[in-house]
């Protein structure tokens, strides 16, 4: 999902920092079933106005570079990139040629229900497919270009995050028989930090960080 974020809906909880994220399921299905075959996510246009991609070391043009930057080059594309200090995302295609393979894996995806698990089966396994994401991201991860993009996620997906977490903190309370959250630390304040999560339903850590703001308001 990360990898396509446009194509996603943002998701409304994140449980572990940076790792395990919460959705809305009905948005979740609609976003998987959807189909159009569009190109929805939000990796970088490399191509210029009249649709071709500018190689950065010869300056010659061509629909995609990955076939040029082989043969002319030799290098992969995640080594142009970093050669070039270009975000790990940058794509390095057309637009129009990423939504016709788009479309193309679509139809074959339905005309082929067991094509997804063929796929699945011959992919390296996922701690191997982290590490090469990590490594692809480490040497662009400081460009200004990357910054501001995940400086704007954060600020569309944190507060909601944020609400998410009170209303579920709220639910829990009101179902451990308190008024709220706030009113159920208070009651449990005699208790250890432990003693007071376990009666309540929610987390110790969450306990002690409701314990200093309320010693601080």
């Amino acid at each position: 999902m990360q990898q396509q974020r446009g194509r996603w809906p943002t998701p409304v909880a994140c449980r572990i920092k940076g790792r395990a994220l919460l959705y809305d399921l009905e948005e979740l299905r609609a976003a998987a079933h959807g189909g159009s075959g569009d190109v929805r996510s939000r990796r970088r246009a490399g191509a210029d106005a009249d649709g071709l991609v500018t190689c950065l070391s010869c300056g010659d043009r061509y629909r995609s570079l990955g076939p040029h930057l082989a043969r002319a080059h030799h290098m992969t594309a995640a080594e142009y990139r970093a050669e070039h200090r270009l975000p790990a995302t940058t794509a390095l295609m057309a637009t129009d040629v990423r939504a016709a393979l788009s479309r193309a894996r679509t139809s074959a995806m339905a005309e082929d229900p067991e094509l997804i698990d063929r796929m699945r089966s011959a992919a390296p396994p996922q701690q191997e497919l982290s590490r090469r994401s990590a490594e692809s991201r480490a040497g662009t991860d400081d460009l200004p270009t990357v910054r501001a993009a995940r400086a704007a996620a954060a600020r569309q997906t944190l507060p909601a995050a944020q609400r998410a977490r009170r209303v579920a903190l709220e639910a829990q309370a009101r179902a451990a028989g308190y008024a709220s959250v706030a009113a159920a630390i208070e009651a449990t304040r005699h208790l250890s930090s432990r003693a007071a999560a376990a009666r309540i339903g929610i987390s110790a850590s969450t306990v002690k960080r409701w314990r200093r703001r309320s010693e601080h308001s």
